[in-house]
């Protein structure tokens, strides 16, 4: 059995050292080559058992190619002999430097030209939104504009649809709509006859039960007279109504007619206390404050008016 694997390993062998010596082509430097297995081989040189049968001479490792010592340098029996002839790449053969690369700019198609201007622009997708958002700006502030100066919001606002901007401006620089002054016929016919009375009656002052100076009149009318209330539900506050109602504070009447008494004007900015009614127009009353200048008060802007003691 041991004798049995010996031959075995022995055959095995001879195998790969015939695959090994199998014949190879070797190119010489001169053009011509030589074909066969290598039987021998020294620092001189090589012996080849040629393909078609016989034995070449000797031939010197220096005339083999490089191919040829690439290949040789592959058998066994050789190896060591022929590699101080094979010549090993450079580094820059193993990675040759890459040649550098050439870019070409591609032709370009020229753009257009384009001429801008303002009216391209707002006529752009942009410029119409924001033509747009200026134009609904324009009727909120014609819609402000009226309720500020008391006009119609369809007037005002129809308007400034049609002319943008200058619209509410024109209403803005106009002066607030006050209602008409309402006129008494009966007045007006007073006005203009001629009429002989005894006596016209006390004054609002005098029916309160004051007396010139301050004083204060005695009984119940007295006491519980003042102070005495106009609210804006109850009365329209108009020229007519200070010249009937507070006749004692007008410029005609003297200082002692209202000696004690003032007038406290309620408006939507603030209360005002007046003494004196100095002079009245169809839209606004002045009025003295003591210790301070006149005070014009819009008759629309009144809230509430109370009739009062000076002190109280």
């Amino acid at each position: 059995m041991r004798w049995f694997g010996k031959h075995a390993f022995a055959c095995l062998w001879a195998v790969l050292l015939s695959l090994s010596l199998r014949a190879a082509e070797y190119k010489l430097i001169d053009g011509s080559s030589l074909t066969g297995e290598i039987i021998s081989a020294d620092k001189d040189g090589f012996l080849l058992k040629l393909e078609g049968g016989g034995y070449s001479p000797k031939t010197d490792w220096g005339k083999l190619s490089d191919e040829a010592l690439v290949e040789m340098s592959k058998q066994p029996k050789a190896r060591k002999f022929v590699e101080p002839y094979v010549v090993q790449p450079t580094e820059e053969e193993i990675h040759p430097n890459p040649k550098p690369l050439k870019l070409t700019e591609p032709t370009r198609v020229a753009r257009p030209e384009v001429k801008r201007s303002v009216a391209g622009a707002l006529f752009a997708p942009g410029g119409l939104f924001f033509l747009g958002l200026v134009y609904i700006a324009n009727i909120f502030f014609a819609f402000q504009v009226a309720r500020f100066r008391w006009r119609k919001p369809v007037l005002v606002c129809g308007l400034s649809a049609v002319l943008p901007v200058v619209g509410p401006l024109v209403f803005l620089a106009m002066p607030r709509w006050t209602p008409p002054e309402e006129i008494d016929a009966t007045a007006e016919a007073l006005q203009h006859t001629t009429l002989t009375v005894a006596d016209s009656g006390p004054s609002l002052v005098q029916q309160m039960g004051l007396r010139a100076g301050g004083g204060e009149a005695t009984g119940a009318a007295a006491s519980g007279a003042l102070p005495r209330t106009f609210g804006r539900g109850d009365f329209n506050f108009n020229r007519r109504f200070f010249e009937t109602q507070f006749a004692d504070f007008l410029p005609s009447a003297s200082d002692a007619a209202s000696a004690g008494l003032v007038i406290e004007i309620q408006t939507q900015a603030g209360n005002i206390v007046a003494d004196k009614i100095n002079r009245m127009n169809t839209s606004e009353v002045i009025v003295r404050v003591p210790g301070a200048d006149e005070t014009p008060v819009d008759f629309g802007a009144i809230v509430q008016i109370t009739l009062r003691r000076k002190d109280g």
